[in-house]
């Protein structure tokens, strides 16, 4: 039996992040697209089903109803169209094609060498008792058939995924296990591998973990772990990780004495560190001060004494840390070392990104479950670092703003947020707003004094009382900004959006560092 080569995946990968890229100004297209090839390389399989997908990427409550709302149909059919369009026109001479096939959530990688890429599970099923044939409903038209004139093109792809279904699983099924061994003989070795030449940023390492490449929201590129020395890896035993729009991120660890070399090249650049605390907990035995270690950056000290938990405040909280003006020691490469206290260190991810002098990147936050693009090309991430309340997602039209879609969605309820920032600079934070719901011609009514709710920093009040109809009316975009603003001595902006009169609200959050 032949093995599947490595290097047709990582094309097939690269492909995903060139669709990624260049769909991303239609964030609900590419949320689906990540997800679904997310799941695919993961061979999470059984997951990339309807429910699945309206609950997970689009925001559904898990009681959705489906007969009503075919949220997950209608943007695979939009989907499907994009990749079909795309690849008849500009991408017609690429040497793979990203297929989805009709009634089916599965995608197919298609090469120009007539092969297919695809699990033995992968032959399309009918979506939830919708046949295959069954016309569905178009964002864009009232009523679109998904099989159009190139009907006997998708029955002969069906047919050819029947025959080749039980080879592409069996060589699918022999790679994974290939790569698993391999991963788990690279974790047994107390020395990082050799290195050749420097890496080139972004560099994103799964610590501990040994597999395919994640995919994240943003179709950012997560490798399994390297350039570790010592240490173990282990699973995490977490059943939920809060604060985090991507718990893959916490699901396994690199624990022990251990370090990290880490291969860059001359430059600026961010440092990024994830932690969760799965171990100690007040029910799990434990808490604060039940696991201390030492941080050390290229020698120096970063953190001395650092607890997960009273740093994320509480287990089972992802934690992130954030370091600007980082770079590579006199040797080309950036050391981290990790050094027991009481317990033993662990950590979950290390993010290194291309970085400002002086100035932490941007952070722009749309309370939606995937990226928005807004009209000046900046790219806002999905809803992340909250704990509390739900997603509400409605879409009546909002005026004011160059960038309507930013209010599709919105954090509703008793919440916070805990942004990762470097606790040295001064920030300044801009709040999205809009009344999409109280007004007399909205659905719920009233009007003035409808909902009021209180906004704080870090234990600094910014908003009291605050009325977003009183002040904007219904549907109008409102922002507030707010300057000078301190991080906690863990790095974080804490905002709380506590209640007065019925639900707290945001639809989007911007954090700028000051630093000049």
């Amino acid at each position: 039996m032949q093995s599947v080569d490595t290097s047709v995946l990582d094309q097939e990968r690269l492909e995903v992040e060139a669709l990624l890229e260049r769909f991303s100004r239609s964030p609900r297209i590419a949320g689906l697209l990540s997800y679904i090839c997310r799941k695919y390389f993961a061979g999470e399989l059984d997951q990339l089903n309807e429910t699945q997908i309206a609950v997970e990427v689009f925001g559904r409550p898990p009681d959705f109803d489906r007969s009503q709302d075919a949220i997950a149909r209608v943007e695979a059919h939009r989907l499907r169209r994009k990749l079909k369009e795309f690849y008849e026109g500009e991408g017609k001479d690429r040497p793979i094609q990203i297929v989805l096939p009709p009634g089916s959530y599965i995608p197919v990688f298609q090469h120009r060498n007539g092969s297919l890429t695809a699990p033995a599970s992968t032959a399309p099923r009918p979506l939830n008792g919708t046949s295959i044939e069954e016309p569905v409903k178009d964002a864009d038209s009232a009523t679109t058939n998904p099989i159009d004139s190139q009907n006997w093109r998708w029955k002969t792809l069906l047919l050819a995924l029947g025959i080749l279904g039980v080879i592409a699983g069996l060589t699918a099924w022999y790679f994974v296990s290939a790569v698993h061994k391999r991963g788990a003989a690279l974790a047994s070795k107390t020395e990082a591998p050799a290195i050749v030449s420097p890496a080139s940023p972004p560099i994103r390492i799964l610590c501990g973990y040994s597999g395919a490449a994640h995919i994240g929201l943003l179709g950012n590129r997560w490798t399994e772990d390297q350039y570790y020395i010592g240490g173990r890896p282990e699973p995490s035993t977490q059943r939920f990780t809060g604060r985090t729009n991507d718990p893959f991120l916490f699901r396994r660890i690199r624990t022990g004495e251990f370090s990290y070399a880490i291969p860059l090249k001359p430059g600026t650049y961010e440092l990024h560190l994830f932690f969760v605390e799965a171990t100690y907990g007040e029910e799990l035995g434990g808490g604060e001060l039940s696991r201390t270690f030492l941080v050390r950056l290229n020698g120096r000290i970063l953190f001395d004494g650092f607890d997960i938990i009273a740093d994320a405040m509480g287990p089972r909280i992802a934690d992130e840390r954030v370091i600007r003006d980082v770079s590579p020691d006199s040797d080309g490469k950036l050391h981290l070392s990790f050094e027991s206290e009481r317990g033993q260190p662990i950590i979950s991810a290390i993010e290194i990104l291309p970085g400002t002098p002086h100035r932490q990147l941007p952070i722009r936050i749309v309370t939606q479950p995937t990226s928005y693009t807004d009209h000046l090309g900046q790219v806002w991430s999905p809803d992340n670092y909250f704990l509390g309340g739900q997603m509400s997602m409605r879409r009546p039209p909002v005026t004011g703003t160059l960038d309507p879609d930013l209010y599709a969605s919105e954090r509703v309820g008793n919440f916070t947020y805990a942004i990762p920032v470097d606790p040295r600079d001064t920030y300044t934070a801009n709040l999205y707003f809009a009344e999409t719901y109280f007004g007399p011609d909205g659905p719920g009514g009233g009007g003035v004094g409808s909902r009021v709710f209180n906004v704080s920093c870090n234990g600094v009040m910014l908003l009291q009382n605050f009325d977003i109809f009183k002040e904007a009316g219904r549907c109008h975009a409102l922002v507030k900004s707010f300057h000078g603003l301190k991080p906690t001595a863990q790095g974080k902006l804490l905002f709380w959006f506590d209640p007065v009169v019925n639900y707290a609200s945001i639809f989007a959050i911007e954090v700028l560092d000051e630093a000049r």
